[in-house]
């Protein structure tokens, strides 16, 4: 060792001369180092310098007495045989070194050898790698990566049981990831992205369109939304065909003020909901309810909702003002201020865009939505439901074409519609059927003037 002991200069300062002369200046002591601590320095540094200690010499405990104490401030002594050593720090090893001793098999010298046993990912082979004790220390990639590059494919199970007896073992389980459902695994199962384009519109909002519409349906099957089958029941003025009655007029009015279509599908929710909740609604009443509900999504929906004195006239001053308002008050309250149920359109235009629709197709289901609307046999489908069953007999009725121009291979129903609609071909055959029946059944409608739907859809406007 080049030196053997560190004096605090401020105690003792002198200079080893060849003929063995000391020179010890005295100096004043630093309190914080401990008057003990200093003593101890002191008679061994006296204890060194009049044995004329030359360079190299080992330093011997002059005192006995103070053997066991220790003084405050780290001097780095370790006792050993009789004699003080300095502990001399180890050079760290670095990454590189660390490596090249792993993959280099002379480079290990007299090092305790460790086994490390590592399971990799793909299969259940456990693989051992044999390193220095230093270079234990490794990160579990670093030693998966020269697992891979040193040992071979296969080793011997029985290996894990011995390597107790010859070093540390470490020993770790790789758990294999779970399979995310991301888009890009959809994408080997035939299904597109149909908003791959849109990210340059933040009106689309492509980021969030399929949570939201994730949370659409599961909000048209809350209680407060959900209808129930003939939920009529329970009335005693009101029936099913009056219902219908009042749809029909609903809708030409609707036509008449040129409202949206939402507007028209939140009406007709509004008063499905408010006759379901409550029952003692008398004959006299149920305009004033369709009124009300109108002009509660007017509100809702349209940018310039027309005026209360224009539903009073369109009722031909059967109700009043005063009235309208009673009954927007006593609506809102019986559905707990609950407005903002999905609607039928909002599920079409999704649908209609995952199939690639033409504007023939997606008009063709707005009128079967809107015959489904008037009739009280599917009124309690969900508006999902009702609007992939309406697309689905709008793309049997006009196919359409493939890319070479031919009509597509048959299949209406692909694998992206069934993702995005999240309803099957067999899940949706009651319901196709149901519509289906009431598409046959517009000729009787007619007869009994309930015609508002298919004049609407008769003008050139709508194909």
């Amino acid at each position: 060792m080049s030196r053997i002991i560190r004096i605090d200069e401020n105690h003792v300062a002198g200079n080893l001369h060849e003929g063995g002369v000391k020179k010890m200046v005295a100096a004043t002591r630093r309190p914080v180092l401990g008057e003990l601590g200093n003593k101890v320095l002191r008679n061994t540094s006296q204890d060194l310098v009049g044995k004329g200690a030359e360079k190299g010499a080992v330093l011997k405990n002059a005192n006995p007495t103070l053997k066991n104490i220790k003084p405050r401030v780290d001097t780095r002594w370790r006792k050993a045989d009789g004699s003080a050593a300095v502990a001399v720090p180890k050079k760290p090893v670095t990454r590189s070194e660390s490596i090249k001793s792993t993959t280099d098999p002379k480079a290990g010298g007299n090092a305790e050898a460790v086994k490390v046993h590592v399971q990799l990912n793909k299969g259940n082979e456990v693989k051992h790698v044999t390193l220095k004790r230093e270079d234990s220390q490794l990160s579990l990639r670093t030693l998966a990566k020269q697992n891979r590059k040193v040992q071979p494919k296969s080793a011997p199970s029985s290996s894990s049981a011995s390597s107790s007896d010859e070093g540390e073992t470490i020993s770790t389980t790789t758990k294999k990831p779970e399979r995310l459902d991301t888009h890009s695994q959809k994408l080997l199962e035939s299904i597109e992205n149909i908003d791959v384009n849109d990210g340059w519109n933040p009106m689309l909002v492509s980021e969030y369109v399929n949570d939201i519409y994730n949370y659409l349906n599961q909000l048209e099957s809350r209680p407060g939304y959900a209808l129930r089958e003939n939920f009529l029941e329970g009335h005693k003025e009101i029936s099913h065909k009056m219902r219908t009655i009042l749809i029909d007029w609903i809708n030409e009015v609707h036509h008449q003020f040129k409202l949206d279509i939402d507007t028209y599908h939140m009406t007709v929710s509004l008063i499905d909901r408010y006759l379901q909740k409550v029952k003692t609604v008398p004959k006299k009443k149920l305009q004033l309810v369709g009124v009300t509900a109108m002009f509660i999504a007017s509100k809702y929906e349209e940018l310039f909702p027309p005026e209360i004195h224009d539903f009073v006239f369109i009722t031909d001053d059967t109700y009043q003002k005063h009235q309208i308002l009673e009954m927007e008050k006593e609506m809102v309250r019986a559905l707990d201020f609950n407005l903002g149920k999905p609607l039928p359109t909002h599920f079409l235009r999704r649908f209609s865009k995952a199939a690639k629709a033409s504007d023939v197709n997606h008009v063709l289901a707005k009128y079967l939505i809107e015959l489904a609307s008037v009739d009280y046999s599917t009124a309690h489908y969900k508006p999902s439901e009702i609007a992939a069953a309406a697309l689905y007999i709008s793309l049997y009725l006009f196919p359409l074409s493939g890319e070479d121009g031919n009509s597509s291979s048959g299949l209406i129903w692909t694998k992206t519609l069934e993702h995005y609609t999240h309803y099957s071909v067999r899940g949706l055959s009651p319901i196709v059927q149901r519509l289906a029946n009431v598409i046959k059944s517009v000729p009787k409608m007619m007869e009994k003037k309930l015609k508002s739907p298919w004049l609407k859809y008769s003008s050139s406007k709508f194909q």
